[in-house]
């Protein structure tokens, strides 16, 4: 199939998503993993700029998932369509609470490095078998739905968790936020373990550990689209990291949660529509957050008004929203017994271009200016897009 074959009427609406008995508990594990996700990211990110006093504080975060995430894209892959995926999404979410219990007893950068180092890896794995659950037992027609809805409830979780978690931290300390986020991924456990158990179908021997990667390599679409996502991962998250520094006082939670509420709101519209299905839409949807990338290198230059810069990170939000189409053409186009390890490849590789992405982003605001990261990041992902073009991938085009 290519993408020609996506000449589709408009996706069902939201409300068949929650009259579907797999669709409906994992958009709800997503919403409330996600809201405490990011309850407890903000405080990670607050407690180690407050004590390093630098933007490489946050950056070290981001940056310490890239080496256990890339070991679950290669030694530990072919794990992830082996065994029963509702057990592994309830085990997920187990290890999660267990790993946020170590910052949470001992609120200092080191353990949140750790942490956010280990739940880099689980993240990356629940996402790939979260897909994987999707391709295999929800419909085409619901998948987009599904994944924008997946996405919003991810942005509204960084809007309300980033903006509560910032608001906790402040006021109680990094201890009650990260609690919460313990909290939330209990109660995701529990809620995916309501999901129908599986068809009893053998899944075959467990594959080698690069059949993920030869996988998308081997395919034209697949390998174009990933090289597009990496290129929008890279300054993912940008504007989180440069919020403490860009903005004070009142103005600094509303700039840190600005993106995720453009983002909430590009994908709550978009899902609807079946162009963003369509490897066209997302080429020209990326290659729009590249030209608003480099505005906000300019309007930070300027010394634009904290509202300017907010806006400017709303619009870059809503310019990566655009990866839920990505993630529909992958759940179409890959392998559906391989669809785990061919997610865990792209999630992970995800994982590893934006930690190190953002860390030599914050790198170059620190020696530079922010200005300075904004604009190499839109002309880094300008160049991932001309060579993205659509009419370079084979049936691509409608």
């Amino acid at each position: 199939m290519t993408d020609a074959d996506e000449r589709l009427a408009p996706p069902p609406g939201y409300r068949a998503l929650f009259r579907h008995p797999v669709a409906a508990r994992l958009v709800t594990a997503r919403a409330v993993s996600e809201l405490g996700d990011f309850v407890g990211l903000a405080a990670l990110l607050l407690l180690a700029y407050d004590q390093t006093r630098s933007v490489l504080g946050p950056a070290a975060v981001y940056a310490a998932r890239t080496l256990p995430a890339l070991l679950v894209a290669t030694v530990f892959s072919g794990w992830l369509d082996v065994p029963a995926r509702r057990t592994m999404l309830v085990w997920l979410s187990l290890a999660g609470a267990a790993l946020i219990a170590v910052p949470t007893a001992v609120p200092q950068p080191v353990p949140a490095i750790v942490a956010a180092g280990l739940l880099g890896a689980v993240r990356a794995a629940y996402a790939s078998v979260n897909v994987a659950v999707a391709a295999e037992a929800v419909d085409v027609p619901l998948r987009l739905p599904l994944f924008g809805l997946s996405a919003f409830a991810n942005q509204v979780g960084q809007v309300a968790g980033l903006l509560a978690g910032a608001s906790l931290t402040v006021a109680l300390g990094a201890r009650v936020a990260l609690l919460i986020d313990l909290v939330s991924f209990l109660v995701a456990a529990v809620v995916l373990a309501g999901l129908p158990g599986g068809r009893g179908e053998r899944r075959g021997p467990r594959p080698p550990a690069t059949a993920g990667i030869r996988t998308i390599a081997g395919h034209p679409v697949l390998r174009g689209v990933a090289l597009l996502t990496l290129g929008t991962v890279l300054s993912g998250g940008l504007p989180e990291t440069l919020a403490p520094h860009l903005a004070t006082g009142g103005w600094r939670p509303v700039v840190l949660a600005a993106s995720s509420f453009g983002g909430a709101v590009f994908v709550l519209l978009a899902a609807r529509r079946a162009w963003l299905a369509r490897v066209r839409g997302q080429v020209a949807t990326a290659a729009v957050l590249a030209g608003v990338l480099v505005l906000a290198g300019v309007l930070v230059a300027l010394d634009a008004p904290a509202w300017a810069l907010a806006l400017t990170n709303a619009l870059i939000g809503a310019g990566g929203g655009w990866l839920i189409g990505a993630q529909a053409t992958f759940a179409r186009l890959a392998p559906r017994e391989r669809m785990g390890q061919v997610e865990a490849t792209i999630v992970a590789a995800n994982i590893v271009v934006s930690g190190c992405g953002i860390f030599l982003l914050g790198g170059a605001a620190q020696l530079f200016s922010p200005a300075v990261a904004y604009l190499a990041a839109g002309v880094v992902l300008l160049v991932v897009v001309l060579l993205s073009r659509p009419d370079r991938l084979p049936g691509a085009t409608a």
